[in-house]
């Protein structure tokens, strides 16, 4: 039957700055920065040297000691996170229920950094001699099949690719498979990393904070000059309420709906109107049976940018009216940077966060007011907020829109 309602039973996450959703949750509502510098790789070539880096992470501690050679970044941070979603939905997955479990991902970059090795194997050692292992993590699918291989998922397993918005593309994309019987439960979340090749392009396109302007992630402030890259990855488990019941696993809140919609306007830019994300959000609040009036935090993709953020802006007016002065709207990637695809899953969580504890996570670095983004951005400090229905908004340029309305559980 479609538009079934389902339930979001446990939270893995592994970000700059916290791995778990408590040490996450914490981290947010402190107003602490993940950002720093980066060290994974050397940026003595950049006048920028900053990101959102998952540092001081050693897959060990979640995987055990066995499997993890040649794997790469992006697929150690998904399996990573989807063994604390696991482990937390008290879910074991045996021959018996297999085939009724699946894995649904949002990712776009991390291949990059393996394709390029592979490539320079290839052309400096020849045919021959280059290592076969590296091959596989080439591929778009790799961090996502790695977690089916891992924990014996054979349902189905799926790779979402559509750049910010990967994230809640994949939730839609795992929501339609268990409308259609296809699985029972869905494994499904987002995960990005950093890599050189990755930073270089955003870099080479000057679509970076501290190229044009002060190195920082101050999304609706006057200063913002562009995104701090960063990386992350979360994964939830989503079921219907009766499964997760079965198990006695904790239920954190229902997924009212989650709609997306391509604007088609021009490949690497957003649509000056925001035509797409308003029809995306309109659709998301009428699909959830919700109105606007209703909605009691807005997660915003903000990132920093100039031109994201004021259109955001000016579609949640569109949308709200004058009610938009008296919803928190704020920015986690104020404190985590952009993390690209795995964006809507961190702000997913950070929701549920907010819904657990009764308070909404602050838009750090917030010093210089922007005319075009007057709104309750939550500045710097985390607001008291009972939140019943929270707004998820991701969108970026390409033409992708999608928004996800969250029901707190009771």
């Amino acid at each position: 039957m479609a538009n079934r309602e389902y339930v979001i039973s446990s939270i893995g996450i592994v970000a700059p700055g916290a791995i778990g959703k408590e040490a996450f949750w914490g981290f947010l509502e402190k107003g602490i920065s993940g950002i720093s510098n980066i060290e994974s790789f050397p940026t003595d070539k950049f006048s920028v040297h900053i990101a959102g880096e998952v540092q001081n992470f050693d897959p060990k501690t979640y995987l055990g000691q066995k499997g993890l050679r040649n794997l790469d970044r992006s697929s150690l941070f998904l399996m990573a996170a989807a063994k604390l979603a696991l482990d937390e939905a008290n879910l074991q997955i045996t021959e018996a229920n297999t085939d009724e479990i699946g894995v649904s991902t949002g990712t776009t970059f991390p291949h990059l950094s393996s394709m390029l090795e592979f490539d320079r194997e290839v052309f400096k050692d020849g045919l021959e001699f280059s290592n076969p292992a590296l091959f596989p993590s080439t591929v778009l699918n790799a961090a996502s099949s790695q977690v089916s291989i891992r924990f014996n998922i054979q349902g189905f397993n799926a790779s979402v690719s559509t750049g910010y918005t990967s994230a809640l593309q994949a939730l839609k994309y795992a929501r339609e498979l268990l409308d259609n019987g296809k699985a029972k439960i869905v494994l499904c979340g987002a995960v990005e990393s950093l890599t050189l090749s990755l930073y270089f392009g955003f870099y080479k396109l000057g679509y970076m904070a501290g190229i044009n302007g002060e190195a920082i992630s101050s999304p609706f402030d006057k200063r913002r000059n562009g995104p701090v890259l960063a990386e992350a990855a979360a994964m939830f488990c989503l079921e219907d309420e009766a499964s997760a019941k079965s198990r006695n696993a904790q239920i954190f809140t229902k997924l009212k709906s989650v709609s997306c919609f391509f604007d088609g306007y021009r490949i690497g830019k957003i649509h000056p109107e925001g035509e797409g994300l308003e029809i995306v959000i309109r659709k998301a609040i009428s699909d959830a049976g919700v109105s606007a009036s209703e909605i009691d935090y807005i997660s915003s993709c903000a990132n920093s940018s100039q031109d994201l953020d004021k259109i955001e802006v000016k579609v949640l007016k569109n949308i709200f009216g004058e009610r938009i002065a008296k919803i928190p709207v704020s920015s986690i990637k104020s404190a985590l940077g952009e993390t690209l695809s795995a964006s809507g899953a961190l702000q997913i969580a950070s929701c549920i966060g907010a819904m657990q504890s009764g308070v909404v996570p602050p838009t750090i670095n917030y010093k210089e007011k922007d005319p075009e983004c007057d709104i309750d951005c939550v500045p710097n400090q985390a607001q008291k907020k009972d939140v019943k229905l929270a707004l998820v908004v991701s969108f970026g340029p390409g033409g992708y829109n999608s928004a996800c309305i969250l029901e707190k559980y009771v």
